[in-house]
């Protein structure tokens, strides 16, 4: 994907609620937009996870309400260790959906998601891929980039 608007609004991504700089941790980009903001194929996007969000609800219970959405790019070397996407110490994002946006990934790209599961899963980040996951559950990692990867986040929370 070479996206118009929101690549060029792209900026070195933080890590817990202070947005500290380590590159040790995380080395990707982003870019944080609202539904409203979303045009063009992000606004068909937010449709389909607004969808998402309600299938969630009927079949899961979770309550959510609203989501956030971030535009990720990863360049070369950059990656994401292990982590969870909820903060510690309260409750607030329950589910993350990824949709990916690689028009010609191929495995010598990496960059690939592990889910931290038993057995662990390896996910190809190739164009139109969706994975979704509890949030506060399930530990994950983005894989070193050797090409540049892009992804498109929404996190489902309750409030």
């Amino acid at each position: 994907m070479r996206a118009q608007g929101p690549t060029q609004a792209l900026v070195r991504a933080g890590v817990r609620r202070e947005h500290t700089l380590d590159d040790t941790i995380r080395s990707d980009e982003i870019a944080w937009l609202t539904p409203e903001e979303a045009q063009g194929p992000l606004a068909g996007a937010v449709e389909h996870f607004t969808a998402l969000m309600g299938a969630i609800n009927e079949a899961a219970w979770l309550g959510l309400r609203r989501f956030d959405l971030m535009l990720s790019r990863y360049r070369p070397g950059a990656k994401y260790v292990r982590h969870l996407d909820a903060f510690p110490g309260q409750e607030n994002r329950r589910v993350t959906a990824i949709v990916y946006l690689n028009e010609a990934w191929a495995l010598a790209d990496g960059g690939q998601l592990r889910l931290c599961v038993d057995p662990p899963v390896l996910v190809d980040p190739v164009m139109d891929r969706l994975v979704v996951f509890r949030s506060e559950l399930v530990e994950h990692e983005v894989l070193e980039a050797h090409a540049e990867r892009f992804a498109l986040t929404a996190f489902f929370s309750a409030h």
